[in-house]
């Protein structure tokens, strides 16, 4: 089915365009760059003093791409009302969406690096992320149509993959290297990755930059999940986030105070992201709504990010339609 057909927006502005003014304008673009492939870290904050973020979140923040307009436009917020989605999406989405996972589990070389995530701990993992998406770890979170089934697991020891950071040429040659089934497949790497001394929790790629591709992916930190050194952030729910990413979802965050944000209706204006569990945090005092410090797609710690809203899962129904159902 044509993306027509289904009502959507097929993105037109150029790959590499930067919004002028406010980040969240999508009118004001200007740029090129069509090869560029944006990847989605979980960092941000650019305002952020280092002494101010948690040593797991600290190297995040030297990474942090630009948000485009393509990015902007890729799921507009009219394509994710509810009345368009029981109208377009729902009639190509089966209420139950089974996700193929292949999960690469990249070994180092060094002692602790050998055997870093066995077949339990991959199980462990698909549990967490299945958990999430069915409306578990929170009485608020929104059920969703995704359920994530283990097609293969595979291992392999190089030590210059084990520690590849995000975007990076060892990072992009592994990815191509191992990269299995089609756009609807989730690609999982597990490794430890970060340039030396500094950490990185998790990236993704978004739909619309990546599905049918080599790259697109979730990566996520060995440490990020339970029994890794992560502490505060070592409850799996690097991964759920990152999948977020992977479906269509912003940050909650993003845009700060100022204009359309996450583009999702229900999470209220952030300004920077929350790195603890600050309960009635309100960092957009002129805008409704406390900060969404317990959504996934937020920066807090795992024990606080327990929700998806409704308008986020209408959104991942819309992109999942359009980028990733094989329709488009």
């Amino acid at each position: 089915m044509a993306v027509a057909a289904l009502g959507l927006t097929t993105p037109t502005l150029p790959l590499a365009a930067q919004a002028s003014g406010s980040s969240r304008d999508v009118t004001a673009v200007t740029g090129a760059g069509a090869s560029a492939v944006s990847v989605v870290p979980c960092l941000t904050g650019a305002a952020l003093r280092d002494q101010d973020v948690p040593v797991w979140r600290r190297g995040q923040l030297q990474d942090t791409p630009t948000i485009t307009g393509t990015d902007l436009a890729a799921v507009v917020p009219a394509e994710t009302t509810r009345r368009s989605v029981q109208a377009e999406v729902e009639p190509v989405l089966p209420d139950r969406v089974t996700v193929p996972v292949y999960v690469h589990v990249i070994k180092g070389t060094h002692r602790g690096e050998r055997n870093p995530f066995g077949p339990k701990r991959v199980a462990q993992a698909l549990r967490i992320l299945n958990d999430a998406y069915a409306g578990g770890q929170g009485a608020q979170n929104a059920p969703t149509r995704y359920r994530f089934e283990l097609r293969r697991t595979d291992y392999t020891k190089r030590d210059g993959w084990y520690h590849a950071y995000n975007n990076g040429t060892r990072d992009n040659r592994m990815k191509r290297a191992l990269h299995r089934g089609g756009r609807d497949a989730l690609n999982l790497y597990v490794n430890r990755g970060g340039e030396p001394g500094v950490p990185v929790l998790g990236w993704a790629r978004f739909p619309w930059r990546a599905a049918g591709t080599k790259l697109d992916h979730v990566s996520v930190n060995v440490d990020s999940m339970p029994g890794g050194r992560a502490a505060g952030y070592n409850a799996g729910d690097t991964l759920v986030h990152e999948v977020g990413h992977w479906i269509g979802l912003f940050h909650t965050f993003q845009g700060g105070c100022e204009g359309s944000g996450d583009l999702v209706v229900d999470t209220a204006a952030e300004a920077e992201p929350e790195f603890d569990c600050t309960e009635g945090r309100d960092t957009c005092p002129d805008q409704p709504g406390l900060d969404p410090v317990h959504n996934f797609m937020d920066y807090s710690l795992d024990s606080c990010m327990t929700e998806f809203t409704a308008g986020q899962v209408r959104r991942m129904d819309t992109a999942f339609a359009q980028y990733r159902s094989g329709r488009s």
